[in-house]
């Protein structure tokens, strides 16, 4: 999901982030072939896991990302740890944009120039692509090297991030979507403050008896993100693409989203717009009106990523740093007038049903055999308890490895701190909540689907759509993407 800020873009650095060498593998173990599909299963490519032993000096290896704020912040203080640590690795961590789709353009302009990283921290949305691409060394040929298991990672990411049950990312960065509002509105509403909506009518309801109190004009801000819709029609087990959702053997040739299920959420945004309870605005890059909204009180529920979580909670807390560099004023809001709550996101029928969201390791298959045992090497030591503790402490990111999760700093962290507990809400939410058998789509041509499905949700709020319609044409557009798509080989 592509986290972008809060409190006066109550966070628009976090909106910026986004909100997991020797011997060779066990050649039994497939990997899809190209074309969006499975296809024909070929020997996984081998991990040169002993290459590091014998190299001389220091190897340097370069790690593409694009975070920002405190996550960048905790990407470079590890990464300088790591280098410290050890004298046969020197990791250099370079950022190629402010946002994961120049991070995809970047790449995909270093295939045609064969000038790729060693590894890179691509978003969730990318997985199909960065297999199609064939420049993947997949993990699976690592862990399969070392003789070591899956088991230890959280099993709904390693079940997101595997195809053919090959493990392709080395970690990932996990996060999900909560549910944000405003505790003293919901109070001077008479609602429960400790009880935030669960699901679509209840959304509904909690609106009209905050507008019917004249608290605020509208009460719901949404983002109109294609998220958004994933996440309903995903917690509700819809598939978005054929071919098994895009996780099939074949080829996924076509969208599936045009169905009543689809056309109903179109029609509640574009209802709960007409009945002046929401106000929604367009998913355009770097947009933080629906933060500005919540922090100047203007709103009373919005949903984002829950890497939000530690800047909003440091805004609230008045450092008003965790916006520099956004473009954000915050000098006429007071943090301290705001009382900010986190839950499960609102479903269709019931909450905490989302999708695995975040960014994903991987490590390039057209790297040297010394690199890509460097990088490996770096992967071990970041998916140790004590990296993984500090990713989620500093960063926000839901623990990869289950471990972590168990730590006492982390288990103080979710009772004791304010985003702790609402970082610990969308881990149950991502471990309990996300059915592991559908985890979301994997889809080659997913940027092109995004923007299918955002100027859809546009058209119907800014230009008077028949919701019916909409799903049909952004439909329509994500199949004309998967044949373009698998017409270029991918």
């Amino acid at each position: 999901m592509r986290a972008r800020t809060w409190a006066t873009a109550l966070i628009a650095s976090t909106l910026l982030l986004a909100g997991c060498g020797g011997s060779g593998s066990d050649s039994s173990s497939t990997t899809p072939g190209s074309a969006g599909g499975g296809g024909a299963a070929a020997a996984l490519p081998p991990c040169p896991v002993g290459q590091l032993a014998s190299a001389t000096g220091r190897t340097e290896i370069v790690i593409w990302y694009a975070l920002s704020a405190k996550t960048e912040q905790s990407l470079k203080d590890l990464v300088e740890k790591y280098n410290v640590s050890q004298d046969k690795v020197t990791v250099r961590a370079e950022k190629q944009g402010a946002a994961y789709e120049e991070l995809l353009r970047k790449y995909e302009s270093a295939v045609q120039a064969k000038a790729l990283p060693d590894l890179a921290i691509m978003e969730d949305t990318t997985t199909r692509f960065m297999i199609d691409s064939d420049t993947v060394l997949p993990a699976q040929s690592c862990l399969n090297a070392e003789k070591m298991s899956k088991d230890a990672f959280l099993k709904t990411a390693v079940d997101h991030y595997s195809v053919d049950d090959v493990l392709y990312p080395a970690s990932a960065n996990l996060s999900d979507v909560l549910t944000y509002y405003n505790k003293n509105h919901f109070r001077r509403a008479g609602l429960d403050p400790e009880k935030p909506p669960t699901t679509l009518d209840q959304v509904t309801q909690y609106a009209q008896k905050i507008k019917d109190a004249g608290i605020v004009d509208k009460p719901i801000i949404l983002k109109l993100d294609s998220w958004f819709i994933e996440t309903q029609l995903t917690g509700t087990k819809k598939p978005v693409v054929d071919n098994e959702n895009g996780r099939g053997p074949g080829k996924t040739t076509q969208a599936t989203f045009d169905t009543p299920e689809t056309q109903k959420l179109f029609a509640w945004i574009r209802d709960m717009t007409s009945r002046g309870l929401m106000q929604a605005v367009p998913a355009t890059d770097g947009q933080v009106d629906h933060y500005l909204a919540m922090a100047s009180q203007k709103a009373s529920i919005t949903i984002e990523t829950s890497t939000a979580a530690t800047s909003v909670k440091a805004f609230l807390g008045g450092d008003t740093s965790v916006v520099s560099g956004s473009g954000a004023d915050p000098s006429g809001i007071d943090p301290t007038a705001l009382d900010i709550g986190a839950a499960e996101v609102f479903g269709v029928t019931a909450p905490g049903k989302a999708q695995v969201g975040g960014g994903a390791w991987y490590m390039m298959k057209t790297s040297t055999p010394v690199k890509q045992a460097a990088a490996w090497d770096f992967m071990k030591w970041w998916n140790q308890v004590d990296q993984q503790v500090a990713w989620h402490l500093q960063g926000s990111y839901l623990p990869f490895l289950l471990a972590a999760a168990q730590d006492p700093r982390i288990q103080a962290f979710w009772k004791d701190d304010l985003a702790g507990r609402w970082l610990a809400i969308a881990y149950n939410e991502l471990k309990n909540g996300v059915n592991p058998d559908f985890t979301g789509p994997l889809i080659g041509p997913y940027d092109k689907f995004r923007t299918a499905m955002r100027g859809g949700m546009d058209d119907v709020v800014f230009k008077g759509t028949d919701p019916n319609a909409a799903v049909t044409k952004a439909a329509a557009e994500t199949t004309a993407a998967l044949k373009e798509y698998n017409d270029a080989g991918f």
